[in-house]
């Protein structure tokens, strides 16, 4: 996996309390993305914000490393849309698709 920061990331996330969670938790729940992603065969960028807190979709690291040419791309401190953290992302994600499309 890479992460912008360089340092490793453990599997442990903050917890946050948002409205709506229960719903969105029961949501989040039916969507298992675990047994499409190896019939993913084209390149696959899956690009994680550290501090995503919506339920069911704060680690796309499964999903890209089940996928066969999946990568992993984690910023630390992006929000769920990553708008807050482009300039820190948006070149290498760039890269990794003019890469992939080579």
């Amino acid at each position: 996996m890479t992460r912008l920061d360089g340092t490793e990331h453990g599997a442990g996330r903050p917890v946050v309390v948002v409205p709506g969670l229960d719903s969105s938790t029961r949501f989040a729940g039916r969507v298992d993305l675990s047994l499409l992603a190896p019939r993913i065969t084209c390149p696959l960028l899956v690009v994680d914000g550290g501090r995503d807190v919506i339920p069911g979709v704060t680690n796309g690291e499964p999903l890209a490393r089940l996928a066969p040419k999946g990568h992993h791309l984690l910023v630390p401190h992006g929000d769920h849309l990553l708008g807050n953290a482009r300039p820190d992302w948006l070149a290498t994600a760039a890269a990794w698709i003019s890469g992939a499309l080579a």
